[in-house]
């Protein structure tokens, strides 16, 4: 079980910043989590062969379906759209490296 002390001394090992509020909610956390590790290592799992994958499940596709738009309801869009140019939205550049 962790107490404050070693949690700070943690905290301060992983240059991280956190208020006494965040601390004593964080120390709460982690200790139920410990907690529930210890309960886990009481079980007596030497029947149990290890899972060496996930569950196989099928996935369910769709046939895409293509809804066409009434020009009314294509204009009112553009209209409340904050950015545009001519009938195109404008939107900000976004970069993925």
């Amino acid at each position: 079980m962790l107490n404050k002390q070693h949690l700070k001394y943690l905290i301060e090992l992983a240059k991280i910043n956190i208020d006494d509020k965040e601390l004593d909610k964080l120390l709460i956390d982690l200790n139920n989590i410990l907690n529930f590790i210890d309960e886990i290592k009481k079980l007596n799992l030497n029947n149990f062969q290890p899972l060496v994958g996930g569950v196989i499940q099928k996935l369910e596709l769709r046939e895409d379906e293509i809804h066409q738009m009434d020009e009314s309801t294509k204009e009112k869009i553009i209209e409340q759209f904050p950015q545009k140019e001519n009938n195109y939205l404008k939107v900000p550049k976004i970069i993925l490296k």
